[in-house]
């Protein structure tokens, strides 16, 4: 299990691979977006678990 922190930083390194690769204009992982949409859903359920309890 990763803390939210972790989390967090996950995501930022996924979103600038991302952004490199657009750059370098090479074909995307298509597990990379959906590793993306899950660590982002993850952290909003983190974020409203922490704030109900």
């Amino acid at each position: 299990m990763f803390t939210l922190k972790e989390k967090l930083y996950m995501l930022e390194l996924l979103k600038e691979h991302n952004r490199k690769r657009l750059l370098a204009f090479r074909k995307k992982d298509p597990s990379h977006d959906r590793l993306v949409e899950k660590l982002e859903q993850m952290i909003r359920n983190e974020q409203v678990n922490r704030e109900q309890l």
